[in-house]
């Protein structure tokens, strides 16, 4: 019957380590060479004279491989095929660990029982030895403990990202000594337990909920804070990752030394990526109040003679942009120092807006350096403006609202901003280019990009013609005024 059992057990190990349909079973390896071991040894201790109290110990542990196998594959059958597979609820693996450890102790204690097993001796032979093992096991206990409350409160769930001490991770896996946990740098580190009850922990949740990240930023005392705040709330409304819904909010926290200091709180649903966010909304600040004349100072600890930077913003650089645009080519030159000297050049950070769809405005936009993109209708994109190039041309000739939004590309953004007025004297010495910024305006059309008036109406090819004549002629009596 041995032999026969030995037999039995060699070939279910065979199948449970080569067969791959069956790899759930994988884990009934351990109990299955066990038992295979105790048989064996139960058959080599029977088969040899040796002492009554071997041969009763080897059929005691041979009874206690078996428990451990049935044990296994009764918890195996309860989690994968009743629990995940019919019921549809997956149980933590703190959870299938202590219901197995359970299931093993009183098992075995039964079976010792019954087979007249004296344990009470084991357990209080020695007091110096159950002390040792006490204070050997109190860390293991502690960790055990705690895994079982926070698995009780089903706080610190798989796939949830927490911040525990300023480390920021996602928790993988939950165990019964130690919380896996994965970073952003994708490295794995393992929490005691014990450890993740006692420390503070925030949550971060799974993506659900906005979670605000502020950012604090410091300009100086000659700019208002509402202009400043203005300026911030523009940039935070603009930055990729920031909800709209709650909208974000700035708002003046201190006077220091040296600055202004404003709070910017930025709702995401990926707080996890705030190094990113972060990136994203300084480097867009900073360009956006520059822009705007808005110094962002610190203080200084040494007193240097630094060499001032070249300025952005110069006439030169302004009449050579107006020099390398084709469009412009013919114009006479006075023309184009007056020009020049009435527009701006603007920086734009890598992915901020220039011009809004809806807005109201008459400025033309040259492109200096770089490249722009226009979006229209929920972020399609229509058309990329590079070097040389305009564009803003249809607010200008009809008067109407932006009928896009443009951006800069995934590179820095210059553009010469031209008013309303720094135009008209060009106009009339070259009247030949309103036609052909209106030609460029009806390559576009062609091309799918939709115009509309200021009440949202769309406008015919004829219709632009009279808007654009209507437009000029306005002008000109601005001009001759």
């Amino acid at each position: 019957m041995l032999d026969l059992l030995l037999v039995v057990f060699t070939l279910l190990i065979a199948l449970a380590l080569r067969a791959e349909a069956l790899r759930r079973m994988r884990t009934l390896t351990l109990p299955l060479v066990l038992t295979a071991v105790a048989a064996l040894a139960h058959l080599v201790v029977a088969a040899v004279p040796l002492e009554d109290g071997v041969v009763a110990g080897t059929a005691v542990a041979l009874v206690l491989a078996l428990a451990f196998l049935v044990a296994r594959a009764c918890l195996l059958l309860l989690f994968e095929w009743v629990l995940i597979k019919r019921m549809g609820f997956s149980p933590p693996r703190l959870m299938r660990e202590v219901i197995a450890l359970f299931l093993y102790l009183v098992l075995a204690l039964l079976i010792l029982r019954a087979m007249d097993v004296e344990i009470t001796g084991l357990i209080t032979t020695s007091a110096v030895l159950t002390v040792v093992v006490g204070l050997a096991l109190q860390q293991t206990l502690g960790n055990l403990l705690a895994g079982l409350a926070l698995a009780w409160e089903q706080r610190l769930v798989p796939e949830t990202w927490v911040d525990i001490d300023g480390r920021v991770s996602v928790i993988e896996e939950t165990g019964w000594r130690s919380l896996i946990l994965r970073n952003r740098l994708g490295e794995r580190v393992l929490v005691p337990n014990a450890d993740a009850g006692a420390a503070r922990v925030t949550i971060l949740g799974t993506g659900e909920r906005p979670v605000a990240i502020p950012l604090r930023v410091g300009v100086a005392y000659a700019v208002p804070p509402d202009a400043a705040k203005g300026v911030l709330l523009e940039v935070a409304s603009d930055t990729p990752g920031v909800e709209k819904d709650p909208p974000p909010q700035v708002l003046t926290s201190e006077f220091a030394d040296s600055a202004v200091v404003y709070e910017c709180r930025l709702w995401t649903l990926t707080p996890w990526r705030r190094d990113d966010l972060t990136d994203a909304f300084l480097t867009r600040a900073h360009a956006a109040l520059a822009r705007a004349g808005m110094e962002i100072p610190f203080p200084q600890r040494t007193v240097h003679q630094a060499k001032a930077a070249a300025p952005l913003d110069t006439v030169e650089r302004r009449r050579a942009a107006l020099d390398a645009c084709g469009l412009l080519a013919g114009a006479p030159s006075e023309a184009l120092d007056a020009l020049a000297a009435s527009s701006r050049l603007r920086r734009y950070a890598p992915g901020e807006t220039v011009v809004r769809e809806g807005e109201a405005s008459t400025a033309l936009y040259l492109v200096a350096a770089g490249e722009a993109v226009v979006l229209q209708r929920k972020g399609r994109e229509l058309a990329r403006v590079g070097s040389g190039d305009f564009f803003g041309e249809m607010a200008f000739l009809t008067g109407s609202l932006r009928n896009a939004t443009v951006r800069a590309s995934e590179a820095p953004l210059e553009v010469l901003e031209i008013d309303e007025n720094g135009l008209q004297s060009l106009l009339f010495d070259r009247p030949d280019l309103a036609g052909q910024l209106a030609e460029k305006m009806a390559v576009r059309q062609l091309a799918g990009e939709e115009l509309r008036d200021e009440t949202g109406a769309l406008i015919s090819p004829a219709g632009l013609v009279t808007q654009i004549r209507k437009h000029l002629l306005r002008l000109v009596g601005l001009g001759s005024g």
